[in-house]
């Protein structure tokens, strides 16, 4: 499956393998060849295909392929990426404001002001440090704030900044920035205590402009720079699997005098076992892909000396590498605060409309203009949006739900509905939700019990082009009982054991977590929706 444009699956490509594909592979890295072969293998012997196994196969990256860099080390567990943030310092909070000003500056002026400004609350704000740095000398600022004294007037007032210096108090960052009203000194005197009292707010949204400084004045006023580079750490994990048999165990099945039932409900076919062994090793690595954990509180970078050790099987004194765990999907969206626990109460759609709004902003910064945004659920879930959806519209718009609602979309390949979706309009949002369902969700669902049937119940929220399960090596060998040893000396036909031993190396990837989310722990209840319509005067 390709990467969507526009990062949805409702615009995925879908293909056949074809022979140039074949073909290709002798230009790419032996490991991936080792993924197909396996799959093939798995598959003809009986492996049940799931989309969402093939979607996740599709983002099989081999790491020299891989576009994120980094580097894997011979013996530490994990590999630093470098990546780019987007630096957001267009809007400062002014939590406090006053006359008596700290910070040293060599203004006269008698209507100063000294504001104290954090990076406020914006969902989309980035943490900045030394937020000072920001508040040159001579740059003029806009603030936007209500007029207090009893009223709600909107107040505006603009400054030239004047000085600045840090203010962090606790973990907070801060800055305590000295401003300059936009009114002489004289006309300072001319005005009223309340019309002073425009530029004298405690509260309120400050923003940088431009400053006005003439080619005849000297001015070496140097703005910041952030480094915006950050180093991200994936961690490896190697998974084993052996198939085993020994020339006995074929010889009884294929003896003509062998007995039928202790062929059929005795001894089990080579085949039938590989299916069976393939189909959970299958399913333990695509649960490991969604939800693998670090193998100890060590797993850290600073600590991860104190993991476990691989030692050499014939010198134990001989550290050979570090043991660690991949991180799942969700362990590390968990980690970035992308999972939101609904602790039980009714599916939220006020909290999932403006999830969608968010994750479409922060798609944007990357990925141009985002229309669609994907929802994966149950079944029952999905039932329970599209019912109240239908009524929201209605309530809402005063208009019948197909101006907003897409059902019964479906993607297909040869003929085979692979994913089924429905397509919700969010006007107020300015994007749609799609709204996918995969058997995944509903065998998840029904192996709950009923105490714990609302920890089942999810919304993933994932842009799938954002992620990458990188193949760092896999490995496949033969072995067999050495009939060379002393042992088999004085034996005609030994009884071979068979071990086909494999293994596949492999970390999980989340570019930026900015981009994905998750809704869990929600109950069977009808979803909540607030309708604010508003009615003509």
């Amino acid at each position: 499956m390709d990467d969507s444009c526009g990062c949805t699956l409702t615009r995925a490509s879908i293909r056949a393998f074809t022979r140039q594909d074949f073909e290709d592979q002798q230009f790419k890295e032996v490991g991936m060849d080792r993924i197909i072969a396996q799959t093939k293998e798995a598959r003809l012997a009986g492996v049940r295909e799931r989309t969402l196994s093939d979607l996740l196969l599709s983002r099989h990256t081999a790491l020299g392929e891989s576009k994120g860099g980094g580097s894997q080390s011979v013996i530490a567990p994990f590999t630093l990426v470098p990546r780019r943030n987007v630096v957001n310092a267009n809007y400062f909070q002014i939590e406090a404001g006053t006359g008596t000003t700290t910070v040293t500056h060599t203004s006269t002026h008698t209507g100063v002001w000294e504001v104290t400004v954090n990076t406020g609350s914006s969902a989309f704000k980035s943490n900045l440090t030394n937020i000072e740095k920001h508040f040159i000398p001579g740059m003029i600022v806009n603030v936007e704030f209500v007029v207090g004294g009893g009223g709600n007037a909107a107040g505006t007032a603009q400054y030239k900044i004047i000085a600045a210096a840090n203010a962090n108090a606790g973990s907070v960052e801060k800055a305590n920035v000295v401003l300059e009203p936009n009114v002489s000194a004289s006309g300072w005197s001319a005005l009223s205590a309340a019309q002073q009292g425009v530029y004298q707010p405690g509260g309120g949204t400050l923003m940088i402009l431009a400053n006005s400084v003439s080619d005849y004045e000297s001015y070496c006023q140097n703005p910041p720079s952030r480094n915006d580079l950050t180093l991200l750490e994936y961690w490896a994990q190697t998974m084993r699997w052996t198939h085993c048999w020994n020339d006995e165990y074929v010889k009884a099945l294929e003896a003509p005098l062998t007995s039928n039932f202790l062929k059929k409900f005795r001894l089990l076919p080579l085949a039938q076992q590989r299916k069976q062994q393939e189909m959970a090793m299958e399913n333990a690595f695509y649960n490991t892909v969604f939800y693998g954990q670090e193998i100890n509180e060590n797993q850290t970078v600073e600590s991860y000396q104190s993991l476990p050790q691989v030692m050499d099987p014939s010198d134990t004194d001989c550290a050979l590498e570090f043991k660690a765990n991949t991180l799942g999907i969700r362990s590390q969206l968990t980690a970035c605060g992308r999972v939101s626990d609904s602790a039980g109460a009714a599916l939220n759609l006020d909290t999932l409309l403006e999830t969608a709004y968010s994750l479409k902003r922060n798609r944007e910064t990357t990925s141009g203009n985002i229309e669609i945004v994907d929802a994966m659920t149950d079944r029952f879930t999905a039932a329970k949006i599209r019912d109240l959806m239908m009524k929201y519209y209605q309530d809402k718009y005063s208009s019948a739900s197909t101006l907003f609602f897409q059902p019964g979309n479906k993607i297909t390949f040869n003929g085979a509905t692979v994913l089924e979706y429905n397509v919700y309009d969010l006007p107020d949002q300015g994007v749609q939700l799609a709204v996918f369902t995969d058997p995944f969700f509903d065998d998840k669902l029904a192996a709950f019990d009923t105490a714990n049937k609302n920890r089942a119940r999810c919304l993933w929220l994932i842009d799938w082009s954002d992620v990458q399960i990188n193949v760092i090596k896999t490995r496949s060998v033969k072995r067999q009982t050495n009939v060379a040893d002393n042992l088999y000396n004085c034996v005609i036909q030994p009884n071979v054991n068979h071990y086909s031993l494999n293994s596949k190396t492999f970390e999980m990837r989340i570019g930026d977590t900015n981009r994905h989310a998750m809704i869990e722990n929600f109950s069977d209840a009808c979803p909540t929706l607030t309708s604010t319509t508003c009615a003509l005067a």
